[in-house]
């Protein structure tokens, strides 16, 4: 097939070549080789000829495949030959991205030829020295790890060495090996991988050395260790106690923590040892078999709930501590006119947080039959039973004569009635009209001289206003705080001017106030034409009195003519004198104080008014 195409070929290309005739050299494949002429030329070494084929293509002509014949015709050589070399013209078009040869003389391509074989040199130079640093380095380790394996051969497979030593690594330390510092190591070891607590490890007194933890608890607890046994204190004030332990303030003890502590001794290195250059496997076993001479106490505590006992210190608090208690009238007899008084009874005030850093000292201690207590703070009463008894008596009395008008003087003794043993405690307000009520038939009131409108009347209840103008009287010379009075429309004849109290159902009334520290007692009684007002209670002090005083600071004078009045209702011919012609005046009202009968404080106690009046006279002609 070969000859073929070369034939084929041969008649297009006869016309370039001669034919001068040459032998050629057939290789093994059965390719054609260089021409016999130049089998004896010295080969250039690849990088020569790589250069120099580079450097010929830049310069040859472009040539044709086509160009080449290569068949049995010994004359290629001369056809060859005869092709004029003639560089090539190259379209810009057809080939855009071709760079115009660069031109490099003979000279320069040497040089760079040179250059590149130098660096060639060098790195060969240093490839050779790395390799033999790593058959240096390479051989020292398999040496050291021969060595190695030789000394660790007692180890390893157990055999010694007769005439040299044996060693050994064991926890991170190179040892020398030898049969007792074995046997040593192994008894140490099994000795500190014991699961239990190292001989010598005490907890509150009690050894719980060569015992596990479980064991140790175990024994903790059988030797009196329970929580329920760890406090008992007593709280006693007075002859009251309260008893405080695990029942009533929940407590347990940290007997877990201290165990897991009394474990961990000799397993860690948390310990007061002076760092050393031993190994801590070494450490650890010298701390555990000290424990054996120098034993190691551990103390539990118990802690307990604050809240619980600051829980108890409130209740004791609380039942302990009073205020302190005046004595009291328990009870007065309107009859006799005498009291029963109570006794003072002192305060008591109780330091609580006293108690309480107490209770808390005797816990932390885990006390057992402990007796807490601390003295309370007595506080002693105002007013004892006897100083009660000497200034407690009758303050004030004022006495009425009343008439001989049967009726009023009915009156006179129901409302009496109705005020007798009345008690005012201190802050209260009396009231007249509350306290007698509506004056009715019902209630055995009777009709009576009374004034209305200016006017005199008859009226149910009348004269009652003697029974108010009486109290009132009792009742300012006691220094009771009035807080409601009024004066009638003109002077009381059994009283003085401005010292009268008016009053009528339901909208005229007469109040006072106790403005004292003790309760006040109120007595009034009617008794041969008489009307009587006592206030008892606690006196305005050793000889001191009050009374009042009234003096008219003006006079109104009513007009002289008397006033007529048309009234149909009067039979014909017939006058009636309704009103009566009255004065007016203006009083002033002292309160006066004395002191064993002599004055000594004098005060404006109120104004009066009663207003001047014409005489009605009311007619029928």
């Amino acid at each position: 097939m070969a000859g073929e195409r070369y034939g084929r070929n041969s008649s297009r290309s006869s016309r370039n070549r001669t034919n001068t005739e040459e032998k050629v050299i057939v290789n093994d494949s059965g390719a054609f080789a260089a021409p016999a002429s130049l089998q004896g030329v010295k080969r250039r070494s690849l990088l020569d000829e790589t250069v120099l084929i580079q450097e010929q293509a830049n310069d040859a002509p472009s040539i044709s495949q086509d160009s080449f014949i290569f068949d049995d015709d010994p004359s290629w050589k001369q056809s060859i030959s005869d092709i004029p070399i003639v560089p090539r013209q190259v379209k810009q078009e057809q080939q855009p991205n071709l760079k115009p040869p660069k031109k490099t003389t003979e000279k320069q391509s040497d040089g760079k030829v040179r250059k590149k074989r130098k660096n060639y040199d060098k790195n060969s130079s240093k490839r050779s020295f790395l390799a033999y640093v790593y058959v240096v380095i390479i051989t020292v380790c398999v040496l050291a790890m021969g060595m190695i394996a030789i000394m660790m051969m007692p180890q390893t497979v157990g055999y010694f060495w007769k005439d040299f030593g044996n060693y050994a690594f064991i926890n991170g330390e190179l040892l020398r090996y030898n049969v007792t510092n074995v046997a040593t190591y192994k008894q140490y070891y099994a000795y500190m991988g014991q699961n239990v607590i190292y001989p010598g490890i005490y907890i509150d007194g009690i050894h719980v050395g060569d015992k596990t933890v479980d064991e140790a608890r175990e024994l903790l607890t059988a030797s009196g260790m329970d929580v329920s046994n760890a406090f008992s204190i007593t709280v006693a004030i007075g002859d009251k106690t309260w008893p405080i332990n695990p029942s009533n303030v929940p407590a347990m003890r940290n007997l877990g923590n201290v165990l897991e502590k009394a474990y961990a001794i000799g397993r860690t290195n948390t310990t007061d040892i002076q760092t050393t250059t031993e190994t801590p496997f070494r450490e650890r076993t010298n701390l555990a078999i000290g424990l054996r001479e120098n034993g190691v106490n551990l103390t539990t505590t118990a802690s307990y709930d604050h809240k619980a006992v600051q829980k108890i210190v409130d209740e004791i608090e609380a039942f302990v501590t009073r205020d302190p208690i005046d004595a009291q009238i328990t009870s007065f007899d309107y009859a006799t006119k005498s009291f029963a008084f109570s006794e003072a009874q002192p305060g008591v005030t109780l330091d609580a947080k006293i108690l309480y850093d107490k209770i808390i000292a005797a816990l932390d201690n885990a006390e057992t039959g402990t007796v807490v207590t601390t003295d309370p703070i007595i506080s002693q009463p105002t007013i004892t039973k006897e100083e009660l008894a000497a200034n407690f008596n009758r303050i004030s009395a004022y006495t009425t004569n009343t008439t001989s008008e049967s009726n009023r003087n009915t009156n006179i003794d129901l409302a009496c009635k109705a005020i007798n043993g009345k008690t005012l405690l201190p802050g209260e307000v009396f009231s007249f009209n509350e306290t007698t009520g509506q004056r009715t038939t019902a209630k055995g009131y009777q009709s009576a001289g009374a004034i209305a409108a200016g006017q005199s009347i008859e009226e149910v209840g009348g004269g009652i206003c003697q029974v108010s103008s009486t109290l009132f009287n009792a009742v300012a010379r006691a220094n009771l705080e009035i807080v409601y009075r009024s004066p009638h429309a003109w002077p009381s004849t059994y009283v003085n001017r401005g010292e009268d109290a008016t009053v009528n159902w339901p909208n005229l009334d007469f109040k006072f106030k106790n403005n004292t520290a003790a309760p006040v007692f109120i007595i009034t009684y009617y008794h041969d034409r008489k009307m009587s007002a006592e206030i008892w209670g606690m006196t305005l002090g050793e000889g001191v009195s009050i009374e009042l005083e009234s003096n008219v600071i003006k006079t109104m004078q009513p007009v002289s003519e008397p006033s007529y009045v048309f009234n149909a209702a009067l039979p014909y011919g017939t006058t009636k004198t309704t009103v009566k012609s009255r004065t007016g005046y203006v009083v002033e009202t002292y309160q006066i104080w004395y002191k064993d009968g002599v004055e000594y404080q004098r005060e404006l106690y109120h104004t009066s008014t009663y207003k001047a009046y014409q005489q009605v006279v009311e007619y029928n002609e």
